[in-house]
């Protein structure tokens, strides 16, 4: 072995040591806010820890997760999550995927368009549902009042107070709040995709839309995946919106997702065992997608 190559080694090992030194403030940051939390939650989920009743105290093991397989509250939340995830995100990306081409393409709306796509992002979630509460309230609401002028109604919706007009209600909310964020996502990787490639398929005799969808929406793939999976975690954790509806609408049920019913358990009703336990399960579920998800966007980009 050279000198050279002794001196090379020895230089690319103090690197190695450099990088690990400069990560180790980050690790131990990272541990702290989001490892030691998560094996707290899970030392607690096998403890009983109720304060209204503190007597039952002690080690259980996984019986507060076998409950969960028979507490009908939570299947029920389980299943408003899902729907609403799968509704909320195919929304946002219906809905996003429009904004982030009017925000790109050059026109006299272009900044119009730009400021409405940050507008929902920038918003807090409690004041976009608070927002929207308001607007779809039966007696002074904004959406009551375009339809009755538009003559699609004769007497106001209470949107609030039927089950299933305020499913509506609070997915058309989601989709605005969440939207623009698939929207910047997007927006981002139509910035990345050279002006030659729709050029050249416009000179082909391609319309804007066979323009898309065969040229812009493959080389989009990336960026699509990207959202699609942060959009997806965040469906499943959803809990501000829903939240702040419940607290205008009585159909608490079928509003009540499992980000809800793990604050109402651990807060609102001091069980902090099973509220622990719900949590473990939620992060269970949203591991299981991302992990599901991942492998299917792995297989598909080797195949």
């Amino acid at each position: 072995m050279t000198s050279r190559s002794v001196r090379r080694r020895s230089r690319e090992s103090s690197e190695s040591r450099l990088a690990l030194l400069l990560m180790l403030p980050a690790a131990v940051l990272l541990c702290g806010v989001l490892l030691f939390p998560m094996l707290t939650t899970l030392r607690d989920s096998l403890y009983l820890n109720k304060l209204t009743e503190p007597w039952l105290k002690g080690f259980v093991g996984l019986k507060q997760y076998g409950q969960l397989i028979h507490d009908p509250r939570f299947l029920q939340a389980l299943r408003n999550t899902l729907f609403f995830g799968v509704l909320t995100v195919g929304g946002s990306f219906l809905v996003g995927i429009p904004m982030a081409l009017a925000a790109h393409t050059p026109s006299r709306v272009r900044g119009l368009a730009r400021v409405a796509l940050l507008l929902p992002w920038a918003m807090p979630p409690v004041i976009s549902g608070l927002i929207f509460a308001w607007l779809f309230n039966a007696q002074y609401g904004v959406f009551n009042d375009i339809l009755y002028r538009l003559g699609f109604i004769q007497e106001p919706l209470r949107w609030l107070s039927t089950p299933g007009l305020a499913v509506v209600a609070m997915v058309i909310t989601i989709v605005w709040k969440t939207s623009s964020f698939v929207a910047l996502i997007v927006l981002g990787g139509l910035q990345g995709i050279p002006r030659e490639l729709t050029e050249a398929a416009e000179v082909d005799g391609a319309t804007r839309v066979q323009g898309f969808f065969r040229v812009l929406l493959p080389l989009l793939a990336p960026s699509l995946a990207v959202a699609f999976i942060f959009r997806a975690i965040s469906a499943i954790q959803v809990f501000d919106i829903p939240y702040t509806f419940i607290q205008q609408a009585p159909a608490q049920g079928l509003l009540e997702t499992l980000g809800v019913y793990i604050y109402r358990t651990s807060i609102e009703f001091l069980d902090f065992g099973y509220g622990a336990a719900l949590s473990v399960a939620l992060f269970a579920i949203s591991l299981a997608i991302t992990a599901v998800y991942v492998r299917f966007v792995r297989d598909g980009s080797t195949s």
